[in-house]
């Protein structure tokens, strides 16, 4: 089974919009965008406990919360989800509410359609579940219910609904992530454990009696308990004064539960201990990481257990170290028919294709949509090596810097470093703080791809780049970007020579000849050779031979380190410097050093 479609109307934070889903499924976009909402309107959908709870919906569950129209009418909230990849099993138990879907155009086919159009190739037949959600003015109360559209029913009463074992049969499995631990490894409906001793024994009758059972024939009695038999026994003494009680030698007694299926299910607790302690002690104590831990367990328990899996999760990567964020990621998508997540987590987001990511975007009317990122003019090996994760994290960010090398992008991240140092708290926010991933392309002519991918999922994107003598790639550059800063050498290492005050390359240049890794040439040993009573322009050329030379190594890195805020090349600057102001930074008003908290002298 695998959802191919979710609409939405009226829900929380959501006025109307559609999602699609390509099979495996990351949700990426900024907070409060709707990622949660959309996970909780599957669960109200599929989850075969969720619509159990009364109320099913509450106010918050309608768009501004407006449950009621300007007329005092009922404001209907409308869900609805197309399941594919049926299995023959459902597809027979269905068969009257059964609709087809096409791939090619993700859309159902309808009465417009034709007999060839269903058999054409691309034609799934699929089931449409819709729920529909309202406040009843008469009975003062929230309602919901589930159904299947096809079909059409001429009044309310004789919808098809969805049962819950229906439900079950579909395979929805969703698990939250603040409350990972409570929905998985406790016993309430529809957590992790309880979906395992579902699947284990259809029939649970016996389970629970003898639980019960056991509770209340414990040997010997919670009330056996000297203390509290003693107050016991005063207050069915004095109770008997007013009113019979039992003619049994005991009237009042005291159990572990109400002695309830639903009692036991909040009651029971799972302990463990971990490999430091043998203390046993309730799961939820046992730390974020371990609880994590035995979740990914207890999914692979439900793999085996369950032919078919739809398997939404929000955030996997809580308190899980990224070895183990792969791990997880890898292991959905290679034994659940469907995975659906949400993530921010670079580690989690690279294990999935870029078809497989989902960018949602909300229209400020409340509008949703979601499309799969297209990689376009990016080289397929270029994404899938060295620089995945590198992409992955700049999805994730506000913006990136698109540079031409690594010594670019070394002396990029030390120049932003001195000005955080050197310039006054919330003056300047370097470019990690910012959100802001430095992407290192392939030439000059490699910016371009990168802008116009990282332009089209809405980021803020920046470029430095060499000076480029055709205008036409030049143009199209500034027509990528945001913002872009050109330089007027061929090299970041020109800049830096033709630019930083010589006194600051004089003392790298003292400095660095010390170095074992000092660049020489057996074959022109006086090259590299450092004088400080030499010219300015043969320092600068010296200062030039030994960065290009030692290219990537850290050197232009350790340059920059040498310098101060002012001593900086004026373009570095000024980009760093439209970078901070441009993106927001809601921190700074929290940091206020000793400089601006005193009134400035004369």
């Amino acid at each position: 089974m695998k959802i191919q479609r979710l609409r939405l109307c009226n829900f929380r934070s959501i006025k109307n919009g559609e999602v699609l889903f390509p099979g495996h499924t990351v949700l990426i976009g900024g907070n409060s965008i709707g990622k949660s909402t959309i996970c909780d309107a599957l669960d109200l959908l599929l989850g075969p406990d969720r619509m159990a709870r009364y109320p099913p919906i509450d106010e918050h569950d309608f768009f501004n919360r407006q449950y009621l129209n300007d007329d005092d009418e009922p404001v209907l909230i409308e869900l609805e989800v197309v399941l594919s990849n049926l299995t023959q099993e459902i597809q027979t138990r269905y068969h009257n509410n059964q609709e087809y879907w096409s791939t090619s155009a993700n859309r159902l086919l309808d009465e417009s359609d034709s007999v060839e159009d269903v058999d054409c190739d691309g034609v799934v037949p699929v089931l449409r579940i819709k729920f529909e959600g309202m406040y009843n003015i008469e009975e003062d109360e929230f309602k919901g219910e589930t159904y299947f559209p096809n079909p059409p029913a001429d009044d309310i009463a004789q919808r098809a609904r969805v049962s819950r074992s229906a439900k079950r049969s579909f395979g929805f499995v969703y698990l939250r992530a603040l409350r990972t631990g409570s929905r998985a490894l406790s016993l309430e409906r529809g957590s992790l454990l309880d979906i395992v001793l579902k699947l284990k024994d259809e029939d649970r009758t016996a389970m629970w009696e003898e639980t019960l059972h056991t509770i209340e024939e414990l040997k010997p009695p919670i009330d056996e308990i000297p203390q509290l038999r003693k107050v016991l026994d005063e207050i069915d003494a004095r109770v008997s004064n007013f009113i019979p009680l039992s003619s049994q030698e005991r009237s009042l007694r005291l159990y572990a539960t109400a002695l309830t299926r639903e009692s036991l299910r909040w009651s029971v607790t799972l302990f463990g201990s971990s490999e430091r302690s043998n203390t046993a002690v309730p799961y939820w104590r046992l730390g974020s990481g371990v609880i994590n831990s035995m979740v990914f367990s207890l999914l692979t328990f439900i793999a085996d257990l369950k032919p078919n899996v739809i398997f939404a999760m929000e955030e996997p990567e809580a308190a899980i170290p990224p070895h183990t964020q792969r791990r997880i990621v890898q292991f959905l998508q290679s034994r659940m028919d469907q995975s659906i997540l949400t993530t921010h987590s670079p580690f989690v987001l690279e294990q999935f294709e870029p078809s497989s990511v989902v960018l949602l975007e909300r229209g400020m009317d409340g509008t949703i949509s979601g499309h799969p990122v297209e990689v376009t003019g990016i080289k397929a090996k270029t994404y899938k090596g060295n620089l995945r994760r590198v992409i992955a994290e700049a999805m994730l960010g506000n913006g990136v810097l698109c540079l031409e090398g690594i010594s670019d992008a070394e002396v990029l991240l030390a120049a932003s470093s001195v000005l955080e140092t050197g310039k006054r708290s919330g003056h300047y926010t370097p470019l990690d703080l910012s959100g802001v991933t430095i992407v290192q392309c392939e030439g000059d002519s490699g910016i371009l791809p990168y802008g116009e991918f990282f332009r089209s999922i809405g980021l803020k994107t920046y470029a430095i780049f060499d000076h480029h003598q055709d205008d036409t790639v030049r143009q199209e550059i500034h027509e990528k970007f945001d913002a872009c800063w050109e330089l007027k050498q061929t090299g970041i290492e020109s800049l830096l020579t033709d630019e930083t005050k010589i006194d600051v390359i004089c003392d790298f240049l003292s400095t660095a000849t010390d170095w074992q890794d000092y660049p020489s040439d057996p074959q022109h040993p006086k090259r590299f050779e450092y004088s400080p009573n030499a010219e300015e322009g043969e320092i600068r050329k010296l200062c030039n031979r030994v960065l290009k030379f030692r290219k990537g190594e850290g050197y232009a890195r350790r340059l920059v380190e040498t310098c101060s805020a002012q001593d900086l090349p004026e373009l570095l600057v000024q980009a760093l410097d439209y970078i901070s102001s441009d993106l927001p930074n809601d921190l700074s008003k929290y940091k206020l050093d000793e400089e601006e908290a005193e009134p400035e002298g004369d």
